[in-house]
């Protein structure tokens, strides 16, 4: 369901994990959040650390956007360390580096989406607003964002191929979740990850797409 405004709506009440080691940056983070979904449930750390300090607390975590460089991690460590130990959390890298290869590597080791510093505070709230209302920033819309398109096929962690076997079985958000033990906002998370890698519209294309390659 979309807004008046015509954007999609906000999920209400979504946990989230903010872990960066600049305390400026991470506190304007979570009031740009907070400003969004005021019914968001925030949670901040300074390290990497902290981050799995948060994460075995409170395993109902819906999304985690983070800095790939911490204390206590290695940028090419710390999205995949992540992704393995809490595969149905979606991962956000919020990174100051402007290397693509860093782009590339976070979304090939498991982060749903790369999203520079270095953009503006509209541009920034503007996509964390798509995040929150369960969709991904479309990367043609600014030649500033990522992911890369690649040649070599669609790139899915194993969370977003079980969601895709699902969805191409028929089953709707709310039935996925259950089967997965997910939210719902994380499903619909996962399920626009899954569009945006088959480089599809819909989830009926995309079920379609699953087929030819073989996946589902």
């Amino acid at each position: 369901m979309a807004a008046k405004d015509g954007r999609p709506d906000i999920i209400a009440g979504m946990r989230i994990l903010i872990a960066d080691d600049h305390p400026l940056f991470r506190d304007a983070l979570a009031r740009m959040v907070q400003e969004l979904n005021p019914d968001a449930h925030i949670a901040e750390a300074g390290s990497a650390a902290e981050l799995e300090q948060l994460l075995e607390r409170d395993p109902s975590c819906e999304l985690m956007l983070i800095d790939l460089r911490m204390p206590g991690s290695k940028p090419s460590q710390t999205v995949e360390r992540l992704h393995a130990r809490h595969p149905a959390v979606p991962i956000v890298v919020v990174s100051g580096s402007e290397n693509p290869l860093d782009a590339e590597e976070s979304l090939a080791r498991g982060a749903l989406f790369y999203l520079r510093k270095s953009l503006t505070p509209e541009a920034i709230r503007r996509h964390l607003s798509t995040l929150l209302s369960g969709e991904l920033p479309d990367a043609r819309d600014d030649p500033a964002m990522w992911p890369v398109e690649r040649a070599d096929g669609p790139r899915l962690t194993p969370r977003q191929l079980e969601v895709l076997r699902a969805l191409s079985g028929g089953a709707s958000n709310k039935l996925i979740a259950r089967e997965l033990g997910l939210s719902e906002g994380t499903v619909k998370l996962h399920v626009a990850a899954v569009i945006g890698a088959l480089a599809v519209q819909n989830r009926t294309e995309a079920a379609a797409r699953a087929r030819e390659l073989g996946l589902a």
